[in-house]
């Protein structure tokens, strides 16, 4: 199933009530098999290789310290009198003490990552607005915030070349960059009141966003489904 087809308000709601719901439980059996639908569901969403792989490094290396911290330190404490049998049972609490942690760091990340590389941040916004009754207020704000992101590194990489060009080995980014962004925002300011928005103003969409039945049933079913296996196991 592409899950980059999916509305993308009702897929963050869904994402949101299952990590609502693994929140409550530490089974690693759950959250490792989380991860892994999360991750066949990015593939078959033709989410590249490479930018899983290198996404996924960093959580993955804090997996593995999590894990053996838990491994090492998670119960230094339990007993004072340790024979061959306790020893055992100490090591293999502190075992599944770190994989439960682990599990849970891979769980949240692949949900995560599930999210942002299927989902359009202007469609989400979109939907928040059309299907959510996001104040377009907000809306607009945000994503105007969002459309700074690409000005604010061209700006950066404008005033480092001048700098260069000039030779001035004093690097003073903050007042320039900005003295853009207000001019940007005024620019922007100016362009909507231009074309008449205004808060609360009945207003057609350029892009209507569709809700179809697959949208309704993933919202109710995958919850369901998540708390009835973390309820039976």
């Amino acid at each position: 199933m592409n899950t980059s087809k999916l509305n993308p308000g009702f897929k963050g709601l869904t994402i949101f009530l299952i990590s609502l719901i693994l929140s409550f439980e530490y089974n690693y059996y759950i959250n490792i098999s989380v991860f892994l639908i999360c991750l066949i569901l990015m593939l078959l969403s033709k989410v590249s290789i490479k930018r899983l792989c290198i996404s996924f490094l960093p959580v993955i290396i804090m997996a593995l310290g999590v894990f053996f911290t838990g491994y090492f330190y998670g119960n230094e404490s339990a007993t004072t009198d340790i024979t061959d049998m306790t020893k055992i049972v100490v090591v293999m609490e502190s075992a599944e003490s770190g994989l439960q942690l682990a599990a849970r760091i891979l769980a949240y990340a692949g949900l995560g990552f599930l999210f942002v590389y299927t989902t359009d941040p202007r469609m989400f916004i979109l939907s928040l607005m059309q299907q959510f009754r996001l104040s377009e207020k907000f809306a607009y704000g945000i994503m105007a915030a969002y459309n700074f992101i690409p000005i604010v590194k061209n700006e950066y990489r404008n005033i480092t070349y001048a700098y260069r060009a000039r030779g001035v080995k004093r690097n003073l980014f903050m007042l320039p960059m900005l003295v853009t962004a207000i001019r940007s925002s005024e620019n922007i300011a100016m362009a909507m009141e231009s074309k008449g928005f205004q808060v609360g103003a009945k207003r057609s969409q350029y892009r209507k966003l569709e809700t179809k039945m697959i949208d309704y049933i993933l919202v109710v079913l995958l919850p369901l489904i998540t708390l009835y296996i973390v309820r039976v196991y």
